[in-house]
């Protein structure tokens, strides 16, 4: 299954692979320096996964440019909103720079953000994280439909698949299915650090780069050669 792969794909599965099994590891036999130095704020775990969503920014936008004119504008502008998402998530991951500008957050985002930083996704809501909430729990059900129920439609009912490629969404291949259902047995199931949330953006944004690089459904985002 793994033979085909592009050495990108491999390099970054490697990674993935590597550094989330030290990071379990790591985290039962010491967790107070696994938080310290291998989860921290402005750390590997932390940049690695900005780096791998820019890379999917830097993805989408080239698909947007390449297929312009020969994809609908449907097709572009959710493109174009997966780029965007992409972007967001990089954003809020290091709080848009401010600790590296080290500028200082306004009140609102002091008394309201767990982390007193200027962030979305540590919101408090009821003394529960944002992320909790909606990056959490919204993100794992649509994980669970989009593994369990959309993928195996887009491969069976022609209606189903034609319908998603028009709205240009990635179908995930075999590996990369594999390596969902794996990263959530193995951290949201087994890990028991308060921080494995960390750990799951760290994989979890390299898998879905992979799935958005390089979907099932490659020929929809390949460009025709022209003449």
């Amino acid at each position: 299954m793994l033979k085909n792969l592009s050495l990108f794909e491999k390099i970054a599965l490697a990674y993935c692979s590597v550094f989330t099994l030290i990071g379990f590891i790591w985290s039962y036999v010491d967790h107070d320096s696994f938080k310290l130095y291998y989860v921290m704020e402005d750390g590997f775990t932390e940049w690695s996964t900005v780096v791998f969503l820019l890379i999917g920014l830097f993805v989408c936008s080239r698909r947007v440019w390449l297929l312009k004119a020969q994809r609908p504008l449907l097709f572009l502008f959710m493109t174009s909103l997966l780029g965007l998402f992409f972007f967001f998530a990089a954003g809020e991951e290091i709080s848009w720079g401010q600790r590296i500008f080290n500028v200082e957050s306004s009140d609102f985002f002091v008394q309201n953000n767990a982390q007193g930083e200027t962030n979305l996704h540590n919101l408090l809501l009821n003394d529960t994280k944002l992320n909790k909430v909606i990056f959490g729990r919204g993100i794992g059900i649509l994980l669970l439909l989009y593994l369990a129920v959309l993928i195996p439609l887009y491969k069976r009912k022609e209606g189903v698949k034609n319908f998603l490629d028009k709205f240009a969404v990635p179908i995930a291949q075999n590996y990369q299915i594999a390596a969902y259902v794996l990263l959530l047995i193995l951290v949201q199931v087994l890990m028991a650090s308060s921080k494995k949330g960390e750990m799951l953006e760290f994989a979890g944004s390299i898998i879905f780069l992979l799935n958005v690089a390089y979907p099932y459904n490659k020929a929809n985002f390949t460009a025709q050669e022209k003449g």
